[in-house]
């Protein structure tokens, strides 16, 4: 599956949102932003991804990111 470019805007925005200084996040925050970024690259380099397995990690990682904004 062929979503390298949809992943990598959104590792993007993620790294962008982590390091933003106007964001007050946390370091508990920043870490769990962490975490995210690395699943959404190892989701990248996943060559047999399921759609299924694709929609769960994202929807995954919009929640953490919800909970932290």
């Amino acid at each position: 599956m062929n979503h390298s470019k949809h992943l990598d805007s959104s590792i993007q925005i993620l790294k962008r949102m982590r390091g933003d200084q106007s964001n007050e996040l946390g370091s508990e925050q920043q870490r769990a932003l962490g975490k995210e970024i690395d699943r959404m690259k190892k989701l990248k380099k996943q060559r047999t991804a399921s759609r299924d397995e694709i929609y769960r990690i994202v929807s995954e990682v919009a929640e953490t990111v919800s909970k932290i904004m």
